[in-house]
């Protein structure tokens, strides 16, 4: 009989266990259940078992993009103005153009789904950019099976409806999807399904159609990562190993990886963004993933205008393309619209290109959809920087600290200015502590505020860092279109602009020969006009006073009365009817016992439609008294 061994192996029965701690790994089904639970109680029924299609590594790449929208008064008009945009770009093929798909339909009632949405607390938007898009057929069938998924891991039916857009090198999806459940109540999507169950169930539709990523299919897309001026995947792979200091050693890379890692980190270096300091080391900069995504951007940018100026060779896409919101000198664009868009798909910001009077064509970031009026195609605008200068806030803060040894309070606030009510004095503070997180002012142990001499320089400094976060100026010149200003009655942007100077070019070339043809119109009506020299106040006075009557003609009708031109000195009385533009501005409807009048329109008349309204005319220019009037009967 032999000696026993000193460690003995006994066999025992039961499941294969991972080494490790034991425990078996979770799976996409355990995780996933567990969060649905925790949000609404789903039924671990309703989560089928994820269906593996091979290993891990031979999946297809989806990038999903999600926001979860609340609902509020302004959202609304947001939401439309969303939809209109993902409809109007949505389709490569002319036959979709403004078209939207939903599980049935390849015209789904969007508007009918806006309104629903409108009452719900939330709603949800996706978008959804197989990395292999273009080697799909037809992204709708995998979207409409991907929102199935999506409603056998919830539980219930969705309401959506989606685009496909080819405006960028990779198709993409958009969806809109209701936040609701069919049992009425709100859907919540757990963050966990979010972030990685959605992405999860779309690259395991797109490896079912277009089969495992191959090892020479990584291969290849990895190579075509080495110069590629955008986030790529060994740019992940680097930030993850990065030390605190920016350092990447390579290392830290796999050894088959390795040759790839380095061509990449010279081709960042060639961008900035890396710096080599010895054999396998390099210094990274700090933000170079936002940069890289910065490029990107602007490569797509590129890539829209070029699409807009199709026909139009005579434009110019300068290194200034993109129109600079801290722009210091406030310069603006002056120019008629070619385009509109979403800029920042996901948070709705809209774009607009301008085709300039120096015959270029700038890329404008503008507010966000709904909150800016859609402009349409060959609209007259100037675009200009958003102020940034220091705000009334900032200067009340500077004089008062120097007042006081460099320090601000609330309470020095009010023994300045006793007039001053708490909320007005929490504004300054709120500002205050938005310099202090961008370093820029300390408070003190006491709640005070140390107020640097160069206050309002540091004020001045947030402001321009804060500017690419905000809308620019825009101001509609002229809704009317060169073509339609040649023969208008009335004031014109062409009368009123100047000659472009120079040998114009572009669109400055166009207005020029606008503004000869304007001017052969009012000879032939009895107004000679020198080049350059612009309209006399007669001749303004005459060609407003036509622009009006034709406009009371229209309206006299509508209204049952007959027009009567307001008085050049003078009241005016009577009840604000509404507002109606014309090409010499927007004029208001005032409504009389027996008649009509049309005059200077502005905002604040807004507030007392229907209402009795007093106003005197100097000058051409009129000053409101608003009254209490008693709702006009419709």
């Amino acid at each position: 009989m032999s000696t026993p061994p000193d460690n003995p192996f006994i066999p025992r029965s039961g499941r294969i266990r991972s080494a490790g701690s034991g425990r078996r790994a979770k799976t996409y089904l355990t995780r996933m259940t567990k969060a649905l639970s925790s949000a609404g109680g789903v039924r671990r029924t309703a989560l089928p078992a994820r269906p593996r299609i091979g290993p891990r590594g031979g999946q297809r790449r989806v990038i999903v993009k999600a926001r979860i929208v609340r609902m509020s008064a302004s959202s609304a008009a947001a939401l439309a103005a969303h939809i209109g945009y993902i409809r109007r770009d949505a389709a490569l093929e002319e036959k979709d153009r403004g078209k939207l798909f939903d599980a049935t339909s390849e015209d789904a009632n969007a508007s009918g789904l806006v309104k629903t949405i409108t009452d719900d607390r939330h709603h949800f938007r996706f978008i959804v950019s197989p990395e292999d898009g273009a080697e799909m057929a037809d992204l709708k069938p995998f979207v409409r099976d991907l929102v199935s998924q999506m409603e056998t891991d919830l539980g219930t039916r969705l309401e959506w409806v989606g685009a496909v857009h080819h405006d960028t090198g990779r198709p993409h999806a958009h969806l809109a999807i209701r936040g609701r459940r069919e049992d009425g109540s709100d859907l919540v999507m757990p963050r966990a399904y979010i972030s990685h169950g959605i992405r999860e169930r779309a690259e395991d539709l797109v490896t079912l159609e277009l089969g495992p990523e191959t090892r020479l299919e990584q291969e290849r897309k990895l190579q075509s990562d080495i110069a590629a001026e955008r986030v790529t995947r060994i740019d992940h792979f680097i930030a993850r190993q990065v030390s605190p200091e920016h350092e990447f050693r390579l290392k830290e890379s796999p050894s088959h990886y390795r040759t790839l890692h380095a061509a990449r980190l010279r081709t960042l270096e060639r961008l900035g963004l890396a710096q080599k300091l010895g054999a396998g080391r390099w210094q990274m900069r700090e933000n170079f993933r936002e940069v890289l995504q910065g490029l990107s951007e602007r490569h797509d940018i590129i890539k829209t205008m070029n699409r807009a100026l199709a026909g139009r060779g005579d434009r110019r896409l300068d290194a200034d393309v993109i129109f600079d919101k801290s722009d210091p000198d406030g310069r603006g664009v002056t120019g008629a619209v070619l385009q509109t868009g979403l800029a920042g798909e996901e948070h709705d910001r809209t774009y607009a290109i301008i085709d300039s009077l120096d015959g270029r064509a700038v890329f404008v970031e503008l507010g966000v959809a709904g909150e800016v009026e859609e402009l349409k195609r060959g609209v007259i605008v100037t675009v200009s920087p958003p102020n940034l200068e220091p705000k009334a806030s900032d200067i009340t803060i500077d004089r008062i600290a120097r007042a006081n040894d460099g320090i601000y309070s609330a309470s020095l606030h009010q023994a300045n200015d006793p007039r001053s009510g708490p909320e007005y004095v929490a504004a300054h503070v709120r500002r205050l502590e938005a310099l202090r997180r961008a370093g820029h002012v300390e408070r003190t142990a006491e709640a005070d505020w140390k107020i640097p001499p160069d206050y309002l320089d540091r004020a001045k400094a947030y402001e321009r860092a804060q500017a690419r976060f905000r809308s620019a100026q825009l101001l509609v010149r002229s809704e009317l279109g060169l073509k339609g200003q040649e023969s208008a009655l009335g004031i014109t942007w062409l009368d009123e602009t100047p000659p472009p100077s120079g040998v114009p070019i572009g669109f400055g070339e166009e207005v020029a020969e606008a503004q000869v043809k304007r001017r052969a119109f009012l000879a032939g009506i009895g107004m000679n006009v020198e080049a350059g020299t612009g309209l006399s106040a007669a001749q303004k006075s005459k060609l407003l006073k036509r622009d009006l009557a034709q406009a009371g003609r229209f309206l006299s009708e509508e209204i049952g009365k007959p027009y009567s031109p307001a008085p050049e000195r003078g009241h005016v009385d009577g009840t604000y009817r509404e507002p109606v533009s014309r090409v010499s501005g927007k004029f208001a409807v005032i409504e009389r016992q027996r008649d009509f009048t049309i005059v200077p329109w502005r905002q604040v008349l807004e507030q007392r439609r229907g209402m009795a309204v007093s106003g005197v005319v100097t000058g051409g220019r009129i000053s409101w008294t608003l009254g209490r009037g008693i709702g006009m009967a419709k």
